[in-house]
């Protein structure tokens, strides 16, 4: 089942629907991390997120029947035109040791081949730039948990329209790119950096050099007071060395990244409805069966 997000936009001109992206939802708590996702979406054109569910994942923290109810198989998901790819609790793991990594690589291979845009959003953006782009991730001394002022760094630039030369992020992750692998493309004409915060944070937000694929390596979707949340949570189950999460008021946390989420959530559903308009012209570009 898939749900419609309608915001007050003319949908524009050669297109017969609102696109329709697809979300691999891998975050721990499926139904918890719609309700985070969908709001940031809220300055964006009107879409359909097609909830896609993923055979390697347990969905032990959900409801099975509305998981049933509410996520297809990508098999039976049918024409796509954007692919979305969460986060995950799995970034401290080798990607060769996470059990549903060969059904994300397969889905996003299969979107890059059609010409789709494609999104990853922390883990998932780890995974995406491995999968397309080569990108080696490292697991970090100490998780980033935080807010964190991030400089932008391009400009003009389609994802960093409307975006201050210096922005908030949010971030609660044990891993990160590696950055020698991020120079090495860059160089190599792959891969372009958007946006980047000094240690430990590093690069931000990355895109291919098509733009067809966008990495984004923080929590954009999150609220307030999740990293309060998460926080708490760590330390009631006695993790060793937790720390508070950088710039944040533990007693009143406040949201500083949401109009940089807004902003950068609207600007990738723009890329995604004039890659879809393109591909009016080129029906035949997107004919073919997903398969998993």
């Amino acid at each position: 089942m898939t749900t419609a997000v309608s915001r007050a936009h003319a949908r524009p001109p050669g297109l017969e629907r609102p696109p329709r992206v697809g979300v691999m939802n891998l975050m721990p708590c499926a139904e918890e991390f719609e309700g985070m996702l969908l709001p940031q979406f809220g300055a964006a054109k009107p879409f359909e997120p097609v909830w896609i569910k993923t055979p390697g994942r347990r969905y032990a923290n959900d409801d099975w029947a509305r998981i049933d109810n509410r996520y297809v198989l990508l098999r039976d998901a049918g024409e796509l035109d954007a692919l979305v790819v969460t986060g995950a609790a799995v970034e401290h793991l080798p990607f060769d040791q996470v059990r549903f990594m060969g059904e994300v690589a397969n889905t996003v291979r299969h979107a890059v081949l059609r010409g789709i845009p494609v999104l990853g959003l922390c883990w998932g953006a780890l995974a995406v730039g491995y999968v397309v782009l080569g990108l080696s991730h490292q697991v970090l001394p100490q998780k980033v948990s935080g807010v964190y002022e991030t400089d932008l760094l391009v400009a003009p630039h389609a994802i960093g329209k409307g975006l201050d030369d210096r922005f908030w992020t949010a971030h609660s992750r044990f891993a990160g790119f590696d950055e020698s692998t991020v120079d090495a493309a860059v160089a190599a004409g792959r891969v372009r950096v958007l946006g980047r915060a000094p240690s430990p944070v590093g690069t931000v937000i990355a895109e291919s050099c098509d733009h067809r694929v966008l990495m984004h390596i923080g929590h954009p979707e999150y609220g307030a007071s999740r990293l309060v949340h998460e926080y708490r949570r760590d330390i009631a189950m006695g993790l060793a060395d937790v720390q508070p999460p950088a710039n944040v008021d533990l007693d009143r946390p406040v949201c500083r990244w949401r109009s940089h989420s807004r902003m950068f959530f609207a600007n990738w559903i723009e890329l995604v409805y004039s890659t879809a308009l393109a591909k009016t012209s080129h029906p035949a570009a997107q004919k073919g069966r997903w398969e998993q």
